[in-house]
């Protein structure tokens, strides 16, 4: 063998398998999202037992009007709640599942999605781009849900 083939076969048994480092990239990944990940959770979390927001604070609320069908609903909760947060808070009977956008939402009030329809929100007349679970209320918004066909 001529010197360089012999170089490049070295430079070759030094390198892991293709396989072996998207391996240890997505391990890297995952390791380095986890405490992100549970920051996700749909569910507010309360202080533990014990705990109390620092002293002199208060924490701040927001006021939004939800409407779903014919009905429409004052509804008041803490600064960065979500739109999924507004309809926990108002009371409606609903049911949820996590998709790959995060939460969604597949009955209100006993009407369930099927086939090419579905349940679909609206915030000050606006459909967001991400799920009920991720978009942030603010103080006056009004969230409107409706039963569309795709």
């Amino acid at each position: 063998m001529n010197r360089k083939t012999t170089q490049d076969l070295a430079a070759h048994r030094r390198t892991p398998p293709l396989r072996g480092r998207v391996a240890a990239l997505l391990a890297a990944a995952l390791i380095a999202a986890a405490p992100t990940l549970g920051a996700c959770s749909a569910a507010p979390s309360a202080p533990a037992e014990g705990q109390q927001q620092a002293s002199g604070q208060q924490q701040a609320s927001v006021s939004v009007t939800q409407r779903v069908g014919d009905g429409e609903k004052a509804v008041e909760v803490p600064d960065g709640s979500t739109v999924l947060d507004v309809l926990k808070a108002s009371g409606v009977e609903f049911e949820s599942s996590d998709g790959s956008y995060g939460a969604y939402v597949t009955s209100i009030d006993g009407k369930a999605a099927e086939g090419n329809s579905g349940w679909t929100y609206s915030v000050n007349g606006e459909q967001p781009t991400v799920g009920c679970g991720e978009y942030e209320v603010a103080d006056g918004d009004v969230v409107t849900w409706e039963y569309v066909s795709f």
